[in-house]
């Protein structure tokens, strides 16, 4: 695999994004991280899964805008789908799931973030947002209700229509960050804490803890297609074109 490193022993799956620069999402990255994911879903090998962004400076960037702006509408939708039921399989994966937020955790990437049981933020200058507002795009159904269950309906109005880039203790505040650690000493006992949890018991919690109505995390294909409307426009793409990402 090009983008993503995965690696399991004592009962922890650690999956690295590994797209340097900044783990530009992808329709490749969504693949490998769904051909690893898929593989380990049913392994009594591990009961806790943690992801990260290996050393880069970012967790994630998101989505590769310049990459994704030479797609046709078609192939376009068929990403954003996937990245959509890939944030899903993480919320609903049979296992604790964390994400070590080590950099920067913007659009996409912090909707995998989200989408884990519990986010650890590297204390810094780092930075986490759903910050799709500020380039002219709207957001998924199933985001905005994974969202509300984390941080309430009136912390993900702040998130959502600021757009802005909170810091790690502002984000902790809103409860979009559960921990900020100045030492991997704190994040790899919490991480050790929970792999020694029975695998059974974990799945069970699971799904009684999760958003009961599941056709809440479903996206029709007309919340879909008006996300493509939108980013398609004339105003957006303006936008979405000034967006660079050196590679």
């Amino acid at each position: 695999m090009d983008f993503i490193s995965a690696n399991q022993s004592d009962s922890i799956l650690r999956i690295d994004f590994v797209r340097h620069p900044v783990n530009a999402i992808n329709h490749k990255f969504l693949l490998e991280l769904n051909s690893v994911l898929d593989k380990h879903i049913d392994s009594a090998d591990s009961s806790v899964v943690v992801f990260s962004g290996s050393n880069l400076k970012f967790f994630s960037f998101g989505l590769d805008i310049p990459e994704y702006l030479t797609l046709n509408r078609s192939d376009l939708k068929d990403s954003l789908n996937l990245l959509v039921a890939t944030c899903n399989k993480i919320y609903q994966y049979p296992k604790i799931t964390i994400s070590k937020i080590n950099g920067h955790a913007t659009g996409g990437g912090c909707m995998i973030a989200l989408s884990t049981d519990f986010r650890y933020m590297v204390d810094g200058r780092s930075k986490i947002a759903l910050n799709e507002i500020n380039i002219g795009l709207s957001l998924f159904s199933s985001t905005i209700q994974i969202l509300k269950s984390v941080v309430g309906a009136q912390n993900a109005k702040t998130i959502l229509y600021s757009g802005k880039m909170f810091s790690p203790y502002e984000a902790k505040d809103l409860g979009l960050v559960d921990l900020v650690y100045d030492s991997d000493d704190l994040v790899e006992k919490n991480i050790l804490s929970y792999a020694k949890k029975d695998l059974e018991a974990i799945k069970d919690l699971k799904k009684s803890l999760n958003i009961y109505d599941q056709s809440a995390l479903l996206d029709t294909d007309e919340k879909l297609e008006l996300f493509l409307d939108i980013f398609y426009s004339d105003a957006t793409q303006e936008i979405l074109k000034k967006i660079k990402i050196n590679k």
